[in-house]
């Protein structure tokens, strides 16, 4: 899992554009979308595929779309508690490389995408049950 920072985080009322921005500067395919930038209280994600998917084909402005818009709800994120294989099947289900990771309190706490999921099956023989947390 990647610590997340508030500037790779955007708001509902962001834009796509925003949020594009916030993927390219923190290198990850999702942007956690946030009631606000303070406290990152998780209400949902944008990834790189919504914004290729409900924008850029659609051809639409990003700067003229809002995150509201294309997210996906925080029932996408994955949790702390979570196995490797249920954030594997969260991102397959949601065609995202990356989704943001949900504590207990409902705050963003980082992200994990497919590279890390492979990264640790792979260090993996006898495939116990690691969470999230754990990477």
């Amino acid at each position: 899992m990647e610590k997340v920072e508030a500037e790779s985080c955007c708001t509902p009322e962001d834009t796509a554009h925003d949020a594009a921005k916030a993927m390219k500067n923190s290198g990850c395919g999702c942007s956690p979308v946030v009631e606000d930038k303070q406290d990152l209280k998780l209400v949902g994600v944008v990834t790189a595929h919504d914004i290729n998917y409900h924008v850029a084909a659609e051809d639409l402005k990003a700067s003229e779309v809002a995150v509201k818009d294309i997210m996906k709800p925080v029932s996408a994120c994955c949790k702390t508690n979570e196995t490797l294989e249920e954030a594997g099947q969260k991102m397959h289900d949601h065609q995202a490389s990356s989704l943001p990771v949900m504590d207990k309190e409902g705050s963003c706490c980082g992200t994990v995408s497919s590279k890390h999921l492979r990264v640790e099956t792979e260090a993996l023989t006898d495939a116990p049950r690691i969470n999230v947390v754990g990477l």
